[in-house]
């Protein structure tokens, strides 16, 4: 219920601008969003930066649903890839990219061209990109194009959601490469997992996948009970320290970031920014359960 009225609350025009100014908002908006664009995000990055974390940067453009949109989603990506670079923050930074935000699955849109674009730019900034995670068939062709970008040299990793009993297979496929792994939601379909259960399992199945290859795996989880199996995995499996990363999203399970960080592994933190921001976290809900779900509904009026 209260997902259904954020998310009623998030499809109006300027509702996101006027509750992050509310003063019970302000706070909880700050915690979990790195702001309304790239000026205010970067400031953020720099600190996370100076404090020995790593960051994944998203700039939110749910919903596309025009070229129009498609073309505002592809510059701004565009801009925050420049921005990063400017910065001094690409050995830190990445960049995630929804295909969907280009305009996948829009007629008349060109993802493909859009991404390319995008991914001739990040090489040239070194900048690193990583592909966001879309519902099938839309995540396979994703993957297809990334395929073809690291073949021909581009620093792309792409996000696998553990939910789908192909993602195993494909994380076997992509064991030499950069892959975020992350349990998924809003998965139909025979090729998805009923049972939260079988989620975490196949979780751990993909996770023992990725260490034992020579990529660079990314364990996005606020799950404590996977963080200390892929921790144990990592030991198991020789792993070095630094070539493999937790993920988390800004704001959400800050002792254990702090904890690992301290213990000497890479962690990595996720942050969304942009003017629709609430949009996004509203989607997330499914990722993020507990305290994101708390301080999202301090934003409800009454």
């Amino acid at each position: 219920m209260i997902r259904e009225a954020l998310t009623s609350l998030a499809r109006q025009p300027s509702v996101a601008g006027v509750l992050a100014r509310t003063p019970v908002a302000r706070d909880v908006v700050s915690r979990v969003v790195g702001g309304e664009d790239v000026v205010n995000v970067l400031p953020l990055v720099t600190d996370l930066a100076d404090r020995g974390f790593h960051v994944a940067l998203e700039r939110v453009a749910p919903g596309v649903d025009s070229l129009d949109r498609a073309e505002e989603a592809r510059a701004g990506y565009a801009a925050l890839v420049d921005a990063v670079a400017a910065a001094g923050l690409a050995g830190v930074s990445e960049v995630t990219v929804f295909t969907e935000s280009l305009g996948q699955g829009l007629h008349g849109a060109d993802p493909w061209s859009a991404l390319q674009q995008l991914s001739a730019q990040a090489r040239e900034q070194r900048v690193a990109l990583q592909l966001g995670t879309g519902p099938l068939p839309d995540l396979e062709q994703a993957l297809g194009w990334a395929q073809e970008l690291v073949d021909r040299g581009d620093d792309i990793g792409v996000t696998l959601p553990a939910i789908l009993r192909s993602t195993e297979r494909t994380a076997l496929a992509w064991s030499d490469r950069r892959v975020r792994l992350v349990k998924g939601a809003h998965a139909d379909g025979a090729d998805a997992y009923r049972q939260p259960i079988e989620t975490d399992k196949a979780y751990v199945r993909c996770a023992k996948a990725l260490l034992r290859g020579s990529g660079q795996p990314s364990f996005a989880t606020h799950d404590p009970r996977l963080i200390a199996i892929v921790e144990s995995l990592a030991r198991r499996f020789d792993r070095p320290r630094h070539t493999y990363e937790f993920a988390f999203y800004l704001g959400r399970q800050t002792a254990e970031q702090e904890r690992l960080l301290a213990e000497g592994e890479k962690v990595r933190i996720y942050v969304p920014y942009g003017e629709r921001w609430l949009e996004r976290l509203v989607a997330g809900l499914p990722e993020q359960p507990g305290g994101i779900t708390g301080a999202l509904r301090s934003l409800l009026p009454g």
